[in-house]
């Protein structure tokens, strides 16, 4: 089952229910918040204070960061990790097949862009996040280039895990891994022991198509994190100074979150041929 509502600030919502999960998508920026299996608790984690306003992203849940992932130093005034996240997508179909999955397919295009935003990008492209809401999530996110120049992207499925406490988790999988730190200028280190998150964290892990594995004790739960065509993978927690510092995240937020992003970013960007496309997928179980 499934409707679209609209919320008090006029931002159109996707409800769904099906007898695996519940799930809510908000149409602009294709934004995924919410997603719970039956008698589970929220898998996502979704910010107290996050504003589902217009023309602003959403704090928490799985934001798309596309044409570009981070901040760019040369054109300050392009938004941190592009526009898709805060535009308004279309609604291309809802599939129910049975009753125990519902198969989400939203699009953006080049069309349905600001003038602005198409000289931040001016290229001919069709994006489609595709999402299955069942016993597992998955996300597929399709760049085509329909264009007759190739063009050149990063990316990233922005999820934040919701977590029982972040003294009381780990991450297992990106051992032996490069990492560029984002905190000490991108410098390239490396990770030895499973991770724990005990300060302000932000690490783009370069070169990898590993799967990732989120160890909640305080919650007894295990979260598999499986992605394709994807070859970073980003862990972020902004730890207490950081928290207190964004208006849309509550000050103890760190304490219940962490991010593992599925993404290409920094040198594992993706040229996109004209003609073809590129897609990355992320599965969580």
């Amino acid at each position: 089952m499934h409707k679209l509502v609209t919320s008090e600030n006029g931002l159109e919502i996707l409800e769904i229910i099906n007898t695996e999960a519940t799930a809510k998508i908000a149409l602009q920026g294709a934004h995924l918040f919410e997603y719970a299996r039956h008698g589970q608790p929220e898998l996502l984690w979704l910010s107290p204070t996050a504003r589902f306003e217009p023309g602003r992203a959403i704090r928490g849940g799985v934001p798309v960061c596309w044409p570009w992932f981070g901040s760019d130093p040369d054109i300050p005034e392009r938004p941190q990790h592009g526009f898709a996240r805060a535009v308004l997508w279309r609604l291309e179909s809802v599939e129910e097949a049975d009753d125990t999955a519902t198969v989400v397919t939203l699009k953006l295009d080049d069309t349905m862009l600001e003038q602005h935003e198409r000289r931040w990008f001016p290229y001919l492209f069709e994006l489609t996040l595709r999402i299955t809401i069942g016993e597992q999530l998955e996300l597929a996110l399709t760049t085509k280039n329909l264009g007759k120049e190739p063009f050149e992207i990063t990316e990233a499925l922005h999820t934040y895990f919701s977590l029982g406490n972040i003294a009381a988790v780990s991450i297992v999988g990106l051992e032996g891994v490069t990492y560029a730190d984002a905190l000490d200028g991108f410098a390239k280190k490396s990770s030895g022991a499973p991770i724990g998150i005990t300060r302000e964290t932000d690490r783009v892990y370069l070169d990898t198509e590993d799967t990732v594995i989120l160890l909640d004790e305080r919650l007894g739960r295990t979260v598999i994190v499986g992605k394709s065509g994807s070859s970073s993978t980003v862990v972020w927690n902004p730890w207490i100074d950081k928290a207190a510092r964004m208006e849309d995240f509550a000050d103890d937020g760190y304490n219940t979150m962490v991010c593992i992003e599925t993404a290409n970013a920094l040198s594992n960007s993706v040229t996109v041929a004209p003609g073809d496309s590129h897609t990355i997928t992320q599965s969580i179980k």
